[in-house]
């Protein structure tokens, strides 16, 4: 039975929208020395190294039965290796603000999925109306000229955006589906699956032993690691088994609030009313998606 979401679940949710705004700025860091391939196996590694540790602090270890391992490699391609070779990858070609309302369309994604897949996530008009309200919000925040070449010629880095948002929703809804585990153990492991999935390919193409890396890239890689890969997977895996898939997919309209507001008051960025507009229609949006579990619980016990 999955919880309503409490003020703790909040928290983190906003706890991992700074954390995952904050990692592209850090990947910006890490790419001038470190190619693609390298720069996600090494945050896959850091990330891995950081939740075994703590993980051993609190007494816990990985599951020696060999289906788990099955399931970490699963989790491992479809939340990591997959939707982050896509999207940079679509990056090259199309805009970052493109490629952001794009990704917002996982809510969605995963609305659907959950409808099916998991119990207690139905698809109800008032949930469908949150989510459609908050990509609308998204889409005005952004402006329309985000809108500005939507298919034509950048139609395969498009979809390519597209089957990421759709990794990520599988990968959530996967994780919920999942036996009974521990969080913390769920994301170390899937973390050490993408390592030695991704470290072979990365090492025959782009032989990183003859790069020459600056102390900063390393401080990035380490930082983006640690803090946006390993405590972000932990956060993540926990929300998802607490309050479930759709209430986690949520993020994907409050990155881009975040940012947006952090650019109005740390940075003295312009504000237009339409943007604040789109700000509203996001808060409203995220309001009605939630459901009334509160409610119906007193019911029942009544």
């Amino acid at each position: 039975m999955l919880k309503a979401p409490r003020y703790y679940h909040w928290l983190l949710i906003f706890a991992l929208a700074i954390i995952w705004g904050f990692a592209f700025y850090l990947i910006a860091i890490a790419l001038r020395s470190f190619p693609p391939l390298t720069l996600v196996t090494l945050r896959l590694i850091f990330g891995a190294i950081t939740l075994v540790i703590v993980m051993r602090i609190k007494g816990l270890s990985l599951p020696r039965e060999r289906v788990w391992w099955g399931y970490f490699s699963l989790l491992a391609l479809m939340g990591n290796l997959l939707p982050f070779s896509l999207i940079t990858w679509a990056e090259t070609i199309i805009p970052s603000s493109q490629a952001g309302l794009i990704m917002a369309l996982m809510p969605i994604s995963t609305m659907v999925l959950a409808h099916y897949l998991v119990a207690h996530e139905r698809l109800t008009p008032r949930r469908a109306c949150g989510v459609l309200l908050g990509f609308l919000g998204v889409t005005v925040l952004m402006g329309g000229q985000v809108l500005k070449g939507i298919g034509g010629g950048s139609l395969w880095p498009q979809l390519a955006c597209v089957l990421a948002t759709v990794a990520y929703a599988v990968n959530s809804v996967y994780a919920k589906r999942l036996p009974e585990i521990n969080g913390l153990v769920l994301g170390a492991g899937s973390l050490i699956a993408g390592s030695f999935l991704l470290a072979p390919l990365a090492l025959v193409v782009e032989q990183p032993w003859t790069i020459e890396v600056s102390v900063t890239s390393w401080l990035a890689i380490i930082v983006l690691g640690a803090v946006a890969t390993g405590l972000a997977t932990w956060i993540y895996f926990f929300v998802i088994n607490e309050c479930g898939p759709n209430f986690l997919s949520i993020i994907n309209y409050i990155v881009p609030a975040i940012s947006f507001a952090a650019g109005v008051v740390l940075l003295s960025e312009p504000a237009t009313l339409a943007q604040f507009f789109g700000l509203m229609l996001i808060c409203i949006g995220i309001a009605v998606s939630q459901p009334r579990r509160r409610r119906q619980q007193r019911a029942t016990e009544i």
